[in-house]
């Protein structure tokens, strides 16, 4: 199909739909609704920098590089697929998208219409939750990668995924005597015949150096419709190299193998037949120890998870064990392992991750609150709107809400009358008004500025109306104390917009064009003088 630049401007330049003609992942032609899907302010923003790799997730451009080039050969249309990109702001963007081969200026390209969705497929969900962790991470299917994050292509000895992604052959890198074992046991799980389990694989890599791994795997479905394995995996070299040095030289050197114990970063010991601590490290003593009253007195150790995990390992015939985010002794948590010896004692190594768990703690609230008010951030807010959507449908109920967004009345009289100091007291005691008078299940979001706005699950437009007008009047009563003598009080009005999302009779009104519809609503509350409340539905017309 030939087209050109004018008839397709005309077609969808004003499209809801987003389209982008493209030829060699760049762009020749986008409209309006696909560059802001993407982030960017309008067309002449986005052609600006038209390079459709920036938006793709760096584990699939290898893979999109060769699919558009193979459409760029052929004919036709090429069917629908989900996908998601990254906004220019990192935020990921799920979409359903179509392909086809057309002419463009004499030469084939592929036009790409989108359409924002709410998830996306396996391979996208895959690389959305597992493509930055630091576990490797390969899915796979008859000795074929399909899909690596960069943990896993570094630990093969890849540069990243896409220089993995190259030469997806998995099975040049088992040792041939192991070959026959490893193709049954992936055949096994891909008919649905066992169970992944965790076990310790041997590999050479492309340059010729042994890598070990801890591996567990899982049958999935993929998203071309078959069952393809899911494997995880654990860089155990340093563990391994460890075992076998203490394994040749227990044999008289007891003495040598306490010192290489002790100088192990991470909690080590070795427990004997009878589980009895032999040798141990200060970090173990200090994860499973109680220190005596005197100090040359050797620890009390609780070792009652290590006597579990030895006797369920025993009892499965596996000559190890993995115990992920265990509570010491100590109360910290550790992710341990163990591993039998040929004298039927066992090597503990155990790592403190308690500072890891809660440097992720702090992170995901800096990441998802405002850190002045404490009202959940944007990202926040959308997370937990998608949470609560997410729990209602699994209940089987319907996904319905009330949204008011609110902006303080003049409030850049107050900064420059009062001071910075007195607009963000304003701003904190507003959010504290706004969490005090609503439910613990209702939302409150700072938006920016003097701009907040709160989600009301299953709210009918009645009921949302109602609570906006109560919070006018609760804001209405807020006095901030100004002066030295503090006998001056700053008092505020805000202007709300109203509106209702979700399932509403015939139509499915999304989170993102709610905001906009109570956007607009509170711009119709300011123009109508301020303090007062509008409302208004997705598609009718402004009513007080």
């Amino acid at each position: 199909m030939r087209f050109e630049p004018t008839e397709i401007a005309r077609l969808y330049g004003r499209s809801r739909v987003g389209v982008v003609v493209h030829r060699d992942l760049t762009a020749v032609y986008v409209n309006d609704a696909y560059a802001k899907m993407l982030g960017r302010k309008d067309v002449k923003d986005f052609m600006s920098e038209p390079d459709l790799r920036q938006y793709i997730p760096p584990s699939f451009h290898y893979e999109a590089a060769k699919l558009v080039a193979e459409f760029q050969k052929a004919t036709g249309f090429h069917g629908w697929k989900k996908v998601y990109n990254l906004r220019t702001d990192g935020t990921p963007v799920w979409m359903e998208i179509s392909d086809e081969t057309v002419e463009w200026a004499d030469e084939n390209a592929v036009l790409t219409t989108a359409q924002l969705i709410d998830n996306g497929t396996t391979a996208m969900q895959v690389d959305h939750m597992l493509g930055r962790s630091f576990i490797g991470v390969m899915v796979h299917r008859d000795m074929t990668a399909l899909y690596v994050n960069d943990a896993f292509a570094r630990l093969m000895g890849a540069e990243n995924a896409s220089a993995f992604m190259e030469k997806p052959n998995i099975l040049r890198f088992i040792p041939e005597a192991d070959r026959e074992r490893a193709l049954k046991h992936v055949a096994d799980i891909l008919h649905g015949e066992r169970e992944g389990e965790r076990h310790r694989v041997r590999d050479v890599l492309d340059n010729g150096n042994i890598v070990w791994r801890d591996l567990t795997d899982e049958r999935i479905l993929w998203h071309d419709g078959r069952p393809a394995i899911l494997t995880t995996a654990h860089d155990v070299r340093e563990e391994v190299e460890m075992n076998e040095a203490l394994m040749r030289t227990k044999a008289g050197l007891e003495e040598a193998v306490t010192e290489v114990i002790r100088m192990v970063p991470s909690a080590v010991a070795m427990l004997d037949i009878r589980q009895n601590v032999v040798n141990y490290n200060r970090e173990f003593a200090r994860l499973f120890g109680t220190e005596q009253g005197n100090s040359d007195d050797a620890p009390v150790f609780d070792i009652t998870i290590l006597r579990e995990m030895y006797d369920a390992m025993i009892k499965s015939g596996h000559g190890h064990a993995n115990n992920e985010s265990v509570k010491t002794p100590s109360g910290c948590h550790a992710d341990i392992r163990m591993n039998l010896m040929e004298d039927g004692g066992v090597m503990v190594s155990a790592l403190d991750i308690s500072s890891h768990k809660r440097k992720e703690q702090h992170l995901d609230a800096l990441a998802s609150t405002d850190p002045l008010t404490g009202a959940l951030n944007r990202r926040g807010f959308e997370s937990a709107v998608s949470r609560l959507r997410e729990i209602r449908q699994l209940k089987g109920k319907v996904w319905q809400f009330g949204l008011v967004v609110l902006d303080v009345d003049y409030f850049k009289y107050v900064n420059d009358t009062y001071g910075h100091s007195v607009g963000d007291r304003v701003l904190e005691k507003i959010a504290v008004t706004l969490r005090q008078a609503l439910r613990d299940d209702d939302l409150v979001v700072r938006l920016g500025g003097e701009e907040f706005a709160v989600l009301l699950p299953s709210a009918t437009a009645a009921v949302t109306k109602r609570i906006a007008e109560r919070l006018a009047t609760m804001i209405r009563a807020i006095e901030i104390p100004v002066g030295n003598s503090g006998d001056e009080n700053v008092t505020i009005t805000a202007s709300f917009g109203v509106t209702v999302g979700g399932e509403l009779r015939g139509q499915f009104v999304e989170l993102e064009q709610a905001m906009l519809t109570a956007d607009r609503a509170m711009y119709a509350a300011k123009e109508a003088g301020r303090d007062c409340i509008k409302f208004l539905t997705f598609d009718d017309d402004i009513d007080s």
